[in-house]
């Protein structure tokens, strides 16, 4: 029972890891579009694929944002990964997280960042922390997502996030996502940006419009 929960845990989190990654991937094209726009005074105009653009990038990082924290029985999502684990503390054992390790010294003292030192499982009040920090710092992103988003709510939301608030959020979904890469699969992630296998940017050297 435990192993088949732990399976489903990782899972999990190769969804949740391929979701954050494209978080991170969408922020880094929409940063480098927007530094393509100010350093080019020839397309410094009122355009509405501006609009366009930026509309586009807040709906689709702010939903998915969205879906990392809801806590749903029918989802994958962070904060229920975090959830689960808070209320099956027993499941992620040191025992099964050594063994990944070839030096078992550096295996617990890894293994005790998520535990108390000694203790044979993860401490449920560390992995609850995260969830909470998840939770609350992405508040305004589920809040605007539910009432500007998702639905034509009648309410406004309490706060609209700015840019520099999503994209801290983001690279904090990412911090996130590296200790749960450790604690799962005894890896140190380096980072969560994709390296791009081709020039991405290489489309905006030729013109768009070709006239005949």
């Amino acid at each position: 029972m435990m192993q088949n929960k732990y399976d489903k845990w990782k899972k999990w989190l190769t969804v949740i890891e391929s979701e954050i990654t494209n978080l991170h991937r969408y922020q880094n094209i929409f940063n480098e579009v927007q530094e393509i726009i100010e350093n080019n005074k020839l397309i410094q105009k009122p355009s509405s694929f501006y609009e366009f653009l930026a509309k586009s990038y807040v709906a689709l990082i702010v939903m998915g944002i969205r879906r990392q924290i809801k806590i749903d029985k029918d989802s994958i999502s962070f904060a229920r990964l975090l959830a689960e684990i808070v209320e099956n503390p027993q499941v992620i054992t040191r025992e099964t997280f050594v063994a990944m390790y070839t030096n078992k010294s550096r295996g617990n003292w890894d293994f005790d960042q998520f535990a108390e030192e000694g203790k044979n499982y993860v401490n449920p009040n560390i992995i609850h922390e995260d969830l909470e920090k998840l939770r609350v710092n992405g508040k305004i992103f589920e809040d605007y997502a539910d009432k500007k988003i998702a639905h034509n709510d009648k309410r406004k939301p309490k706060k609209i996030p700015t840019y520099k608030e999503t994209d801290l959020y983001i690279n904090g979904l990412g911090n996130l996502l590296k200790r749960y890469v450790l604690l799962f699969r005894a890896e140190g992630l380096m980072q969560v940006l994709p390296v791009y296998q081709y020039d991405w940017k290489e489309i905006f050297t030729e013109p768009w419009i070709i006239n005949i």
